[in-house]
């Protein structure tokens, strides 16, 4: 009998990882569609200037099919996504990817425009940076930003994170930040 999202969100492996008294990384689970949806709907705007995802998502149906492709994903030890909680209140995502493609293993994570400059963010990509180096055991991991993205960089930077160099993809230049054990 093929497995459903709901027993493979129970099988999951890490669902969540404490980050202090108020933040924690969490899986979600496909009942949080309709507020990823809202979330991504408040901050189009704001998210589609870095961002290329948001532009695609129309409807909570959008957002519980990418909830369920991180679920599928993580399940085959490819991605570790998680929601990004302060006080128990979604207030973005992040997500440790490419972990069995060519690629090299990435970091990614989006917050809410009311929860940016918080530091929310930067303490998310250093326990997902930690969970990677120490617990994945990976050698490296990288975080793409667009240059004239102030706040994804600095993330980076004070996440331990290294410049590596000048990229570019399909929407234009990225800065390569790196970091190895």
């Amino acid at each position: 009998m093929p497995k459903t999202i709901e027993t493979i969100q129970d099988d999951l492996t890490y669902p969540e990882i404490d980050i202090d008294s108020g933040l924690r990384l969490k899986q979600l689970n496909a009942t949080q569609a309709e507020q990823l949806f809202s979330m991504t709907q408040k901050d189009m705007e704001y998210l589609s200037k870095w961002l290329p995802w948001p532009k695609h998502t129309h409807s909570s149906k959008d957002s519980k099919a990418f909830i369920e492709s991180v679920a599928q994903k993580r399940s085959k030890g490819e991605e570790y996504g998680f929601g990004i909680e302060s006080y128990g209140n979604l207030v973005g995502h992040i997500s440790l990817m490419h972990l069995k493609d060519d690629k090299e293993p990435e970091i990614g994570y989006w917050v809410a425009s009311n929860s940016s400059r918080q530091g929310v963010t930067t303490k998310a990509a250093i326990a997902l940076t930690q969970f990677g180096l120490d617990t994945l055991k990976l050698k490296k991991i990288i975080i793409r930003a667009h240059p004239d993205n102030i706040g994804s960089n600095k993330v980076a930077e004070k996440a331990g994170y290294r410049f590596g160099y000048l990229g570019e993809d399909e929407d234009g230049p990225l800065n390569i930040w790196e970091i190895t054990p």
